[in-house]
């Protein structure tokens, strides 16, 4: 079979998707990647097809703000997101990604909750598609809202939508909503810290004595002015610290005796020996945590943030602080508490335990080519 994923250039959109294309591709499986050109350096080096698009994310809110007058940099919104991810994208980049699949030629598409040109091309295409999603459900007004942007989409294509035959989950049932149904029948999926199956050189210290924390605010969020203060007020709790950087390290004012600042390394690497995780509540890295039973710190910096902060908290498994709560002080004693209170503690290995027993990348792959093989 030809197996095509699809997805937005953004890192926390497309790595959770890399396990379980790697198990098609393990079962012999052609596989690519349509997605924007930022993401060439993820899809590349896994030896995937790349179908990229010129179109960038920055493109889309760019085109967004001129469309509508709305900064989704400053004031997010359900109407501001549909625009971007179901009319600027589509409106970019739906027809060199049509050009693109009809020549690659799909037995199924996979497609990411937030990516709308996959669905697209499933549709002129007739092929059968997938929804993946990466974290707990998404509100219902961000749902209507695109879907109400897509429409003429269709429309103007002459297309019919057609809803995805599975809905493919990596979201445990504990840290998701139990009320919710999703569009289609739910396949769970084990979800997993993001690795890379080529060698990886060890760029993280060994671990001493001290407990260690990872600051992770992934790959959009995190200014250095913003997480000094908070890494001072960790070593000076006598925390080890790792720091994921998205500025230079130059601007970093802290102990490197104590601080281990990484550029982009699989978070997979940087979990080993991580006893508490700050973060902004990204789906992808806030699962790799919970994934290794990792407890949380969770300081939402806007998107679908709140929600993971919240489902953490419901499960026992963290604590989060908003806005003005996260001091640097706040911050500190929040990880000494989730480093030493049983039930948060309890509450990350039980759903760390409910992780391991999703059904893994390879058993979802099996399951998927048996229904449309």
């Amino acid at each position: 079979m030809r197996i095509l994923f699809s997805g937005t250039g953004i890192h926390g959109h497309l790595l959770p998707m890399m396990p379980l294309a790697r198990a098609f591709a393990a079962r012999g499986h052609a596989v690519g990647f349509l997605t924007s050109s930022q993401a060439t350096d993820l899809v590349k080096p896994e030896a995937f097809d790349l179908l990229a698009t010129e179109m960038t994310i920055a493109d889309a809110v760019a085109d967004t703000l001129r469309a509508t007058g709305i900064d989704m940099i400053d004031k997010p919104e359900p109407r501001g997101a549909a625009y971007i991810f179901a009319g600027s994208a589509v409106d970019l980049s739906a027809e060199p990604a049509l050009a693109m699949a009809g020549d690659w030629r799909p037995d199924l598409l996979v497609h990411e909750i937030s990516d709308h040109i996959g669905p697209v091309v499933a549709a002129a295409l007739g092929t059968p598609a997938a929804m993946f999603a990466y974290g707990p459900r998404r509100p219902d007004e961000y749902t209507a809202a695109m879907d109400e942007v897509v429409a003429s989409r269709y429309a103007d294509r002459g297309l019919i939508r057609v809803p995805p035959l599975r809905y493919v989950d990596i979201c445990p049932p504990s840290v998701n909503y139990p009320e919710w149904r999703p569009p289609a029948p739910r396949q769970l999926l084990r979800p997993e810290a993001y690795r890379q199956p080529w060698s990886q050189p060890q760029t993280v210290p060994a671990k001493g004595d001290r407990p260690r924390a990872l600051v992770s605010f992934g790959t959009v969020f995190g200014r250095a002015e913003q997480l000094s203060p908070l890494v001072d007020a960790l070593v000076e709790r006598d925390l080890d610290v790792v720091v994921t950087l998205n500025a230079d390290a130059d601007r970093f004012d802290v102990d490197r005796t104590r601080v281990h600042l990484s550029r982009f390394v699989p978070l997979e690497t940087l979990l080993v020996g991580v006893d508490v995780m700050v973060t902004h509540g990204g789906a992808g890295t806030t699962l790799a945590a919970l994934a290794h039973g990792v407890p949380l710190v969770v300081l939402p910096q806007g998107a679908d943030h709140p929600r993971q902060a919240e489902r953490v908290v419901n499960a026992d498994a963290g604590i989060a602080l908003v806005g003005d709560e996260a001091t640097p002080d706040a911050v500190a004693a929040a990880a000494i508490r989730v480093l030493t209170d049983p039930v948060i503690r309890a509450g990350a290995a039980l759903v760390r335990d409910e992780i391991a027993a999703m059904p893994s990348p390879d058993d979802v792959a099996r399951i998927l080519e048996t229904t449309w093989s």
